[in-house]
């Protein structure tokens, strides 16, 4: 894998760009599961991804039991 995107990129870009990937997708128990892993994450730039995508499903972080 060495020079590889991901390598350049770094952990963190890839972390955020998935998150944008999976706001993008339909919606699925697998994908909302996958996001709210990483809510919690150190990188103050995944978690407002990863808020981002969870809100395009419909699920405000924080009040999961709420939809918008």
């Amino acid at each position: 894998m060495q020079g590889s995107p991901i390598r350049r990129i770094g952990h963190e870009a890839w972390l955020r760009n998935i998150a944008v990937a999976l706001g993008n997708a339909p919606t699925s128990p697998e994908i909302t599961t996958a996001l709210m892993s990483r809510l919690q994450h150190p990188s103050a730039i995944v978690r407002e991804h990863v808020e981002w995508a969870l809100q395009q499903h419909g699920i405000i972080p924080g009040e999961e039991s709420k939809h918008v």
